[in-house]
Order: structure tokens, then C-alpha cells, then sequence
């Protein structure tokens, strides 16, 4: 079990820009009609056999409806730390075995039943669905990187689970409990929006938030002091095509240099730059120097930390010493 499984949900409201929400438009619009009163997971597959046939629709299918009908449950995340949380215990290999499936099965009937969960909590039933329609898939545990005090810190912390599932022989990387909303800072309570982002995710872009138990699960010629580096980055930016080529590090010198420069490609000319620091706690527009370039000014900014803003909405935070 993890210290603590806060999977923290951080979410932009832009609209959709990622190819796979067009592609699979129809899939969601079937999925989002189902009753209401689905509560068992025979129910739910039995619906998506109905409905479609090929492999990866059936994982989207899948995706979508846990996504939008289970809830994070935020009550339980915040309850559950090391010290308190023993799922079981046992003595034997074979006694474990089953009482993990025993675990497991519970896990999902309850998740049907109260449509809330925690990541653990979302990935178990990922894999059971999957599982029930032929589907090759696997829970991977790993570390979630989502507070700026991870800027710098191996990834040693297990605190995050999320599944891969094998579509026309090749992995892909899914996270429903990121992809199914956010919690509310101003009131801490969950609220549901469907993040594209998070749904077959290029091995690269998914390496910047999760980093597996298991390294064969990176697919990314990555280690863990390569993911120590990284900046933190939010939902907003998994969810859209641009991507920071510079600066690569989270952690950014004051006295090596006045300015922070930037190099993001994918950007539109409407897109709209701003940055905060924590200092003086200012949202400040930029002037591009070209459509990916730009400087941020931090003399004066050591030991804060920098918000990066595309169209109003964070999508990545550094640490300035």
C-alpha cells in the first residue's frame, strides 16, 4: 500500500485539441447515453460488447464511462496513509493470492456500486472491464509527480496507480483517475471533467508525470534522476498538442542568469502566455518573441516558485533557487 494516495487531479477547461477526441466522438457520444442505473460490471460489459467490436473502441468505451460516472473519493484519499490502511494480511503465497482476488472483487463491486474510488481504486476496475472483454492490460504502480516539493526527489514514493492495455500489439499508457476530474482547491470537492489527455498517452509526454515501480513499463530511454529533474506539469498541459522543448529542468538558477527562457512548440497565435510567481503572487502577461519563444524575467525570485499559464490555465510550475 502506498504513505499516502492523494492522486492528486489537476485539470484545465480548454477545449479538446488532441486527434483522439474527434476519432472517438461517436464512442463517447453511445457511452455517455448509457442508463444511470448500470451498478454491477457484467452490466456495463455486456453494453460495450453490444456496441462495439473493435479492440480499441471497447477500451475507450471502457475508459469513458468510468471516467465520467466514478467519482474520486476524496474523504477516503485523505483517510488512507500507511500506518492505518492493511488491506490484508497472510502467510502463505497461496493464501495471498486469495485474498487478493477476494480484495479485488470487493474493490469492484463496491466501486460499481457507490461510483467513487481512489487511483487504486480506478485501476482495479480498469483491468477487471478490460480483462472481461479480451483485452491484455496490467495495474501499474509508480510515483505521480504533483507538488513543486517533488522538483529534485527521486521518485521513490509509491503513490499512484494506473493500467496499460495492449491495442493492436502495442502498450498504452491510460489513467483514469487523472482523466476523470479534478478536486477543488477552494472547496475540496471532486468535480468531473474528462481529461483527453490521459487516454492512450505517448510514452514520452506520460513519462512527465508517472514513473512505474517497474521500469520496463517507461517505454522512454529515462531514469529516475531524469524524472527528479522535470518541472511539474498540470492536466492542461496533457490535454493539448504543445509541448516544452525548453527548459527541460524544473529547477531553475536565479544567479546563473536574469531570465528564464522558454521554448514551446504547438502554440497558436491566439494562444494567450501568462506567469505568476509565488513572490508577489502576480499573474503577468509575455510578449512573444516569436509564436514559441519568450523570456521570463526572475531576478529577485530566488527560492519561489514559477507558474507557466496557457490561455488562463496552469499547465507547469518550476522551482527557482
Amino acid at each position: 500500500m502506498r504513505k499516502k494516495l492523494y492522486c492528486l487531479l489537476v485539470v484545465s477547461l480548454f477545449f479538446l485539441t488532441n486527434g483522439y477526441s474527434q476519432k472517438y466522438d461517436k464512442v463517447d457520444l453511445i457511452v455517455d447515453n448509457y442508463p444511470k442505473t448500470i451498478t454491477t460490471a457484467d452490466q456495463l460489459v455486456a453494453l460495450v460488447l453490444k456496441d462495439f467490436t473493435l479492440p480499441d473502441e471497447k477500451a475507450r468505451a471502457i475508459f469513458r464511462w468510468v471516467c465520467t460516472s466514478v467519482a474520486y473519493d476524496v474523504v477516503l484519499s485523505e483517510s488512507m496513509n500507511h500506518s492505518s490502511i492493511k488491506a490484508f494480511s497472510y502467510k502463505t503465497e497461496k493464501e495471498k493470492e486469495i485474498k487478493e482476488k477476494k480484495f479485488k472483487q470487493d474493490l469492484i463491486q463496491n466501486t460499481m456500486i457507490t461510483k467513487k474510488a481512489v487511483c487504486h481504486g480506478y485501476a482495479v476496475l480498469i483491468e477487471y472491464l478490460y480483462l472481461k472483454l479480451g483485452l491484455e492490460t496490467k495495474i501499474i504502480l509508480g510515483n505521480l509527480r504533483t507538488d513543486v516539493s517533488q522538483i529534485g526527489k527521486l521518485p521513490e514514493e509509491l503513490n499512484h496507480a494506473w493500467n496499460v492495455v495492449k491495442i493492436d500489439n502495442k502498450w498504452q499508457f491510460v489513467d483514469a483517475t487523472l482523466a476523470s476530474g479534478f478536486v477543488s482547491a477552494k472547496t475540496n470537492l471532486f468535480k468531473f471533467y474528462f481529461n483527453e489527455g490521459y487516454f492512450f498517452t505517448s510514452p514520452e509526454k506520460f513519462f512527465l508525470n508517472h514513473y512505474p515501480l517497474d521500469e520496463k513499463w517507461l517505454f522512454v530511454a529515462k531514469n529516475k534522476s531524469d524524472f527528479a529533474k522535470l518541472p511539474v506539469f498540470f492536466g492542461a498541459f496533457f490535454e493539448n498538442t504543445y509541448n516544452i522543448v525548453k527548459p527541460e529542468s524544473g529547477i531553475c538558477m536565479s544567479k546563473k542568469s536574469n531570465e528564464l527562457h522558454f521554448s514551446i512548440s504547438g502554440l497558436s497565435e491566439n494562444d494567450v502566455i501568462q506567469y505568476l510567481a509565488s513572490s508577489d503572487n502576480k499573474k503577468r502577461y509575455l510578449k512573444l518573441e516569436n509564436q514559441s519563444n519568450f523570456s521570463i524575467p526572475i531576478q529577485g525570485n530566488e527560492n519561489t516558485i514559477l507558474y507557466l499559464f496557457i490561455n488562463g490555465k496552469v499547465i507547469a510550475m518550476y522551482k527557482i533557487v
